[in-house]
């Protein structure tokens, strides 16, 4: 009996402290740090956004494989049907004040440097294929060159 009561209550808890400064929570789902590796800047934006400094000490790849942070600081509209985040996006409820405008403005101007990088590449890569296709010395070994590098 006494076993069976400690196991049921080791069941109700999230395996996962939620790293957010000052959140107690227990219950709700837990969220994965963004990899460090395929998306630096976001996982930058959510260290910010947990207020927690002793994050900093860890190496991202702990922080990402070790770390959560709970359902509860994430806007229903970033959530899909299956409680999973939508990507590329960034804890914005129950923060520590002083971070929340920050990471706002941290967040916006990725995404913003995002949509800029994906305009060039793309205004810069059909402007270089129209040039080779008007070039009179045009060839595919040229073009072929260009895709491997520029794409």
């Amino acid at each position: 009996m006494l076993f069976t009561h400690i196991f049921s209550n080791k069941l109700r808890t999230m395996p996962f402290k939620c790293q957010v400064l000052h959140c107690e929570d227990t219950n709700s789902p837990r969220h994965r740090f963004p990899n460090p590796i395929k998306n630096w800047n976001l996982y930058q934006i959510w260290i910010k956004a947990t207020g927690n400094t002793k994050l900093l000490e860890i190496e991202p790849e702990k922080v990402y494989k070790n770390m959560r942070i709970c359902h509860r600081h994430f806007r229903n509209e970033d959530k899909s049907t299956n409680m999973y985040l939508k990507s590329n996006t960034c804890p914005s409820l129950y923060l520590p004040e002083s971070e929340f405008t920050i990471i706002l403005s941290d967040f916006q101007n990725v995404k913003q440097t995002n949509d800029n990088l994906l305009h060039q590449s793309s205004t810069s890569a059909s402007t270089t294929v129209e040039n080779i296709f008007t070039s009179p010395q045009s060839n595919c070994s040229n073009l072929l060159i260009l895709m491997y590098f520029e794409f």
